[in-house]
């Protein structure tokens, strides 16, 4: 490995560069949270690396969550399904498991099909004996605890969804089911991916489990932005409104678009994940202009979509309550909200919203 001061050069010319994005704050809080550091130096590396915390242990694990306020985490850690619902994987005490839910709808071989049939020891040569392969594992991963679906099929195709006839599905999937050394192409495969995400939104219905959606912006580079809109989902939430959605990412950048839904369908719930390190100054005037606009019972202020990074997530959530604080500060400076009711508003969005929307049965947060 590269010795930190040989390193050192290239990465003090990229940190200038970007250090005062919301990304780079992020590390900032971390070196001064946790290290007591100011900035980000060689010096500051040197003192740090023989000190870095032992996340492994777990007191130092759950300290890092009780100093940050963490009492459950909603987590989409893909583990083996198989494992998951024998009880053989167990989660940590304050997680609660989405199931992820391209794997199902996005089948594109014989494999596909076949690894997911394996978790519950079937076998299937139809579809219909597929979509009983499907409920059956979503109904047992949520005996076993699982709390609601997530979806982020929006990196890799539209979020506009057509409601094609069973016919069309079922001849795609037999021709993939006859053929194990195929594979179906896109947007070839697109009637039988459609048609499979509307089967499962039913399974969400049936088994009362919210379903989660990526919307806008996507990690990384080079990916087309305008597939991701969630008003292309509007057929979606139209048919399905028996169904509990909760839109991601403020649907950045398509601000607009995004406060419409939450206003005009009951069904929808618009979830801030990882906005507040996307772009803080659209989180804080999505949450002042949704404030008036939409019932702040429909927002959920804050989603870490660090994975099991506890540090990283941390210091999003004291940069999520910064903005947070400045959308609620500039509301009372205008004297739309009073100072107490900013706080049982802030307690709602960042508590008591999901709580009741996930059913994770804690007792209301009251500031």
């Amino acid at each position: 490995s590269v010795p930190t001061e040989e390193k050192w050069p290239l990465l003090e010319r990229l940190w200038r560069q970007m250090e005062h994005t919301a990304y780079a704050r992020v590390t900032k809080r971390i070196l001064r949270d946790v290290y007591g550091e100011a900035e980000l130096s060689l010096a500051a590396l040197q003192r740090i690396r023989g000190r870095l915390l032992n996340l492994r242990d777990p007191a130092v694990y759950r300290s890092v969550l009780d100093r940050a306020g963490i009492r459950c985490r909603l987590v989409d850690i893909w583990p083996d399904m198989k494992a998951f619902i024998s009880g053989r994987q167990e989660l940590y005490e304050r997680d609660r498991l989405l199931i992820s839910l391209p794997a199902f709808h996005a089948v594109r071989t014989w494999q596909n099909v076949w690894d997911l049939a394996q978790v519950v020891d079937r076998s299937v040569t139809s579809l219909d004996q597929y979509l009983e392969v499907c409920f059956e594992i979503i109904r047992r991963m949520k005996d076993r605890g699982a709390i609601g679906l997530k979806d982020q099929s929006a990196y890799s195709r539209t979020l506009a969804y057509d409601n094609p006839p069973r016919a069309d599905a079922e001849r795609l999937f037999n021709a993939m089911m006859a053929d194990p050394r195929s594979a179906l192409g896109w947007p070839e495969a697109k009637p039988l991916d459609d048609w499979l995400f509307h089967r499962l939104l039913e399974m969400a219905r049936e088994l009362d489990l919210p379903v989660q959606l990526h919307a806008g912006h996507m990690a990384g580079i080079r990916n087309e932005i305008a597939k991701t809109n969630a008003v292309l989902l509007t057929p979606v939430l139209e048919l399905h409104r028996e169904v509990r959605f909760d839109l991601f990412h403020g649907n950045w950048p398509y601000m607009g678009e995004y406060l419409y839904l939450g206003k005009n369908y009951p069904n929808v719930r618009l979830d801030l994940c990882w906005l507040h390190i996307i772009d803080p100054v659209y989180a804080r005037n999505l949450l002042r202009e949704g404030l008036g606009a939409v019932p702040h019972a429909k927002f959920h202020a804050f989603g870490g979509d660090y994975g099991d990074d506890i540090l990283h997530a941390a210091a999003h959530l004291s940069i999520a309550r910064d903005v947070i604080a400045a959308a609620l500060a500039d509301q009372v400076e205008e004297g739309w909200i009073e100072e107490d009711e900013a706080l049982r508003i802030a307690a709602d969005w960042l508590f008591n919203n999901p709580n009741e929307f996930f059913w994770l049965g804690f007792e209301r947060f009251e500031p």
